[in-house]
């Protein structure tokens, strides 16, 4: 009996060794240094294998899981990335970067609700940093709980008043909730900042269009689209304005662009229908129209458009078909269609 029991104490002193691994931590800091000094030069191969090292010497050094986690994220292997990481918190759960570290590539991975939970503990673990708090308020922005986004993004700002990305992520989430006059406020500080980022001046631009003032909204785009030439969403953002300020031929040239660029989705060709339309291209619109549709069969503005370009062509016949199957889409356009819908069957 005596002699099993000390079989099995002995069993357990040999795991409790085995589990550590903890072979020579003065080895493995100096595997740990080359790491990082390769990974600095770009040398990844190399700190891969001394950050390896690193840990096989002293499985406790979360430091160099934090690194080799860091080297095989800018090798986009996200999941080795995201397990070293999670060794690293495990080791050392009172760091605030290694949960940053994961928190970020959980909002790659698009696992918000981790991300959340990560930046949480690493606001926690140092409360006044504002990169952190920014960083969860992007997350609450990916939760589109907005309010939430926006308090975070006011801490960050209060913590660092040049905090170009708390202002622009700010301004998003203040452009989701509609609040356009402090989103046109945020990106304007933006831009102060950094003159140079085209989707600043685009979402200026978004948002005073937004509040009507198109005149305003006008030289943003133009600028958006100087500083980038395939910014097609400026194109198209410009392109409504054109619409709007009865400028069609400008606004058919900005989505003829765009569309040239990739933004080839229902709305876009609708609205070069409607500035064609407005052109008294009137088939070249039906044909714009009838893509819409196509990629859209319950879009009912386009129904609509197409059917006054088919019954300015006096085709009034397939102008109702239209305006009664907008109607169906959409009964709410009843009673302004009625008076159209008479017209075509006289």
């Amino acid at each position: 009996m005596y002699k099993f029991k000390t079989i099995i104490f002995l069993s357990l002193i040999f795991f409790v060794f085995q589990g550590c691994k903890v072979k020579n931590p003065e080895e493995s800091n100096k595997h740990l240094k080359s790491g990082i000094d390769a990974l600095n030069k770009g040398k990844n191969d190399i700190a891969e294998k001394e950050l390896t090292a690193a840990i096989d010497q002293n499985s406790n050094n979360s430091t160099a899981y934090y690194y080799r986690g860091l080297l095989y994220v800018n090798r986009n292997n996200l999941q080795k990335g995201l397990d070293d990481y999670s060794e690293a918190i495990d080791i050392s759960p009172d760091s605030a970067r290694f949960y940053d570290a994961r928190g970020y590539v959980y909002i790659t991975l698009i696992e918000p609700e981790n991300a959340l939970e990560d930046y949480d503990n690493a606001v926690k673990l140092i409360p006044d940093n504002a990169v952190y708090i920014n960083r969860r308020g992007y997350v609450h922005a990916l939760l589109k709980n907005y309010e939430k986004a926006i308090s975070d993004y006011t801490k960050a700002i209060e913590l660092n008043f040049k905090y170009e990305d708390a202002y622009s992520n700010r301004g998003f989430a203040y452009l989701s909730l509609h609040r356009f006059e402090n989103a046109a406020a945020d990106f304007t500080k933006a831009i102060s900042m950094n003159s140079k980022k085209a989707v600043y001046f685009n979402s200026r631009g978004y948002a005073n269009a937004n509040m009507r003032r198109y005149y305003d909204a006008l030289p943003d785009y133009d600028m958006a689209i100087f500083l980038d030439s395939n910014f097609a969403d400026a194109y198209v953002n410009r392109g409504y304005v054109m619409l709007n300020t009865g400028m069609h031929q400008f606004a058919l040239a900005d989505f003829d662009k765009a569309i040239k660029l990739g933004i080839t989705n229902a709305p876009n060709f609708n609205a070069r229908g409607y500035a064609l339309a407005n052109l008294r291209s009137y088939e070249q619109a039906i044909n714009d129209y009838s893509k819409a549709i196509e990629l859209d069969s319950g879009f009912a503005d386009a129904y609509v458009n197409r059917g006054f370009s088919y019954f300015s062509t006096a085709n009034k016949q397939k102008a109702l078909a239209d305006w009664e199957k907008a109607v169906q889409l959409n009964p709410k356009l009843d009673s302004s269609l009625k008076p159209y819908m008479l017209k075509a069957k006289k």
